[in-house]
């Protein structure tokens, strides 16, 4: 017996003989082992590949503490003039995303965060806990540090939940760095990214990122350059480009569509350097997160309804367009990518095949 298991051992593990003494694994990489140590094979290092695993939070019960009905601009909503949610029906918005996530074959996982989180700033309620906070990468999770006061906190209970869930934890946003990675890091493929500065980040933050993602096999970055909200948001589509997804998404191979009001000429110039075909949103439609819509797999996207000339366009260009209703949410600047959090998707097509 003792024989059959040492045969099975040269098999499973590199380098190893009988009876001698272990020697570094070096030819043994994290990837190799991730899914053995830590259960899956964590990582979503891609815009648009097969999406597999993600984590979402269902809306409800959240507690506005005093700071928020006393100051609303500053803590809720950047100066727009309806301050709150109808919350049955933004569950009811919720509850048919999921099930178009679960019609598209996609495990949901359901964070369940207790009803009322506090920011650190606040004595309680942080307001939209279905903000997702971790940008997967092979191998795991960034976590980021939001940027403002009424989000504050959301990092622990991120940080926690994975923990949980037994993801890896590549990184945390330290020091003077604000990044809120998840909207806004954008993969054109698995070597390719786009970062962007914006009131949510800034480039101590996207320094931080950078070699991580260079470890993890990203070899070109590009850092975009997003115009923001001053007094409030609501006069045009820029004041929603506080996330690089809100302007822009990749929604198949060499396919995006991005609102050229919220994005830096550069940045354009940058994509069609990379053969990639932009669909224009017009301004009424990036306000309504026309841009912000999940891939599921290449050419098939979930996406708010009510924008009807962009989903006209991904639909002469091929593209499969799953619409669900987000009122409660998008006039607020958060559509599908904000609401869900993937885990594990496959890497999909890349810009040099």
């Amino acid at each position: 017996m003792g024989d059959d298991i040492k045969a099975r051992l040269k098999t499973t593990i590199p380098g190893y003989e009988p009876g001698m003494p272990a020697h570094r694994m070096d030819d043994v990489t994290w990837m190799d082992e991730l899914e053995l140590m830590w259960g899956r094979k964590w990582g979503a290092q891609s815009s648009i590949g097969e999406l597999r695993t993600v984590i979402v939070h269902r809306p409800g019960g959240e507690e506005l503490g005093d700071e928020f009905s006393t100051d609303p601009v500053y803590f809720m909503n950047f100066g727009k003039s309806d301050a709150y949610f109808d919350m049955e029906r933004k569950q009811r918005q919720h509850d048919e995303m999921v099930a178009a996530l679960r019609s598209e074959g996609i495990e949901v996982i359901h964070a369940n965060f207790p009803p009322t989180v506090k920011s650190i700033y606040t004595n309680k309620g942080i307001k939209s806990l279905g903000a997702m906070q971790a940008c997967m990468v092979d191998g795991g999770a960034i976590i980021g540090r939001t940027a403002i006061a009424g989000k504050r906190g959301l990092e622990r209970l991120w940080t926690e939940k994975l923990v949980e869930l037994g993801c890896p934890i590549l990184y945390s946003i330290q020091g003077s760095g604000i990044h809120e990675p998840h909207g806004n890091i954008v993969f054109l493929d698995p070597k390719h990214c786009i970062q962007a500065t914006s009131v949510r980040s800034n480039m101590e933050g996207v320094r931080q990122v950078e070699p991580i993602m260079r470890m993890t096999g990203v070899v070109e970055f590009h850092v975009a350059r997003l115009p923001n909200y001053l007094y409030n948001m609501e006069r045009t589509g820029a004041g929603y480009a506080f996330h690089l997804v809100n302007v822009f998404s990749m929604v198949d191979e060499r396919l995006a569509v991005i609102y050229p009001g919220g994005i830096d000429y550069d940045t354009i110039a940058y994509l069609r350097s990379k053969k990639i075909q932009l669909i224009e949103v017009p301004e009424k439609e990036a306000t309504n997160m026309a841009c912000n819509c999940m891939a599921v797999r290449p050419g098939v996207v979930i996406m708010a309804a009510g924008n009807p000339t962009t989903t006209a366009q991904l639909r002469e260009n091929g593209v499969r367009v799953v619409e669900v209703q987000m009122t409660e949410t998008a006039r607020f600047g958060s559509g599908p990518i904000c609401q869900i959090n993937p885990l594990v998707r496959d890497h999909g097509p890349s810009l040099e095949g």
